[in-house]
């Protein structure tokens, strides 16, 4: 069932925080990013898919498109050449954003792994099913992103055979897309499918674990909220119920801090090419004749907004629940406590104080701000072309 793991909770099967993992990591396999044990059969095969992956995506692709600009620039039409010169930058970027994560993707698996730690806490079904809704949604994020990516491409390929021309003017040394143009278009086709999905899984990837850090972060509040509220409970059993609010605060910082060094790397290279993705994005569509190629750069746009926008909104999120965190835990009812349970409590006040962040390269905070700002680019290289009068000049020329 393809949707079986994005439905409303129900008592029996409810999800835990990995299983929001579950459409992000059939996409890996897809991609061959998840090499099975050598003792499982056959698993030689994967590694072969793996290898194929690899030059298709990371070897064939930047080869083709330096190829292209070498033999075709003096040919290139207006059209072709913003189609052209837009599918490096964003294929450049995803394929070091790749090559990141793949050396560090030792810390999926840590961070898998504090997920279960996480979810050992959540004994009350209010809790569960928090986590359930959590779960569900980082797998909705995966169907929409394939929604939005894969829609582009599509259209992207719908354009082509309507125009009669291959969609990304990718350089194939074995077929000439003169002679075989629907062969061409599919080759092209199948190797740009393993980009975007690449580039779906580097954008999605970060969505989907802050969510379930910003899941546990209010499962926490909600824990800070309630103690000392019950008056049965003798100061031994408030004490403890303190100090396993600081061990659960304690792991979801280090969950934290174990995809900060991925995430900043990645999120530095996308923020920095987002506004000039936007900008050639905008100038393209002034050089566009048909309906249907300025549809197309509209889907595209949408595409580049969704690759950053998405995640700055989560960590924006995510410092508003560590501020929140902090009030109620000083709002909590720690006046009249005993002096262990006062200690403490300071103790923990001081350590949610400091937010957990996520900067990008760590230079900028990965926030709306920074995004807003990012994106304003794309206005500076509208301006630039629009001031050296470039459209007339292509057009002439």
């Amino acid at each position: 069932m393809i949707f079986k793991y994005i439905q409303e909770p129900t008592i029996g099967a409810l999800f835990r925080s990995r299983d929001s993992l579950i459409y992000l990591h059939r996409s890996m396999s897809q991609l061959g990013w998840r090499l099975p044990p050598r003792s499982k059969p056959f698993w030689w095969l994967y590694y072969l898919w793996c290898l194929a992956v690899i030059v298709l995506v990371f070897i064939f692709i930047p080869y083709g498109l330096i190829m292209t600009g070498v033999r075709e620039f003096k040919n290139f039409t207006t059209t072709d050449l913003f189609t052209y010169v837009q599918v490096p930058v964003n294929t450049n970027a995803s394929i070091m954003k790749g090559i990141i994560v793949l050396f560090m993707r030792g810390r999926f698996l840590q961070a898998q792994k504090m997920m279960d730690q996480m979810d050992v806490r959540c004994t009350r079904m209010e809790e569960k099913v928090q986590v359930h809704r959590s779960a569900a949604l980082g797998n909705r994020v995966v169907v929409i992103y394939h929604g939005i990516y894969f829609g582009y491409l599509t259209m992207a390929t719908t354009a082509a055979l309507v125009i009669g021309k291959t969609p990304f003017c990718l350089y194939n040394p074995l077929v000439n897309p003169n002679e075989h143009f629907y062969l061409a278009t599919t080759i092209e086709c199948v190797t740009m499918a393993g980009i975007i999905l690449a580039n779906l899984i580097l954008d999605v990837y970060p969505i989907i674990y802050v969510v379930i850090l910003r899941t546990h972060l209010e499962l926490l509040s909600q824990r800070v909220k309630n103690l000392r509220s019950d008056p049965d409970k003798d100061d031994d059993q408030h004490y403890a119920e303190l100090t396993e609010c600081v061990k659960d605060h304690k792991l979801i910082v280090e969950y934290g801090n174990s995809l900060r060094p991925m995430i900043s790397a990645t999120m530095f290279i996308q923020l920095l090419s987002v506004g000039l993705l936007l900008g050639l994005a905008a100038v393209s569509m002034q050089f566009y004749n048909t309906i249907l190629e300025r549809v197309v750069s509209g889907v595209y746009t949408i595409a580049i907004l969704t690759q950053t926008f998405p995640f700055c909104y989560v960590c924006e999120q995510l410092s508003s629940d560590c501020e929140s965190l902090s009030n109620t835990l000083f709002h909590s009812k720690w006046i009249g406590a005993e002096r262990r349970y006062r200690t403490t409590m300071l103790y923990f006040i001081h350590n949610v104080q400091q937010s957990i962040l996520f900067t990008a390269g760590g230079i900028f905070p990965i926030c709306l701000n920074t995004n807003i700002k990012m994106a304003k680019f794309a206005f500076s290289v509208v301006t630039i072309v629009n001031e050296m009068d470039l459209a007339e000049k292509l057009r002439r020329e």
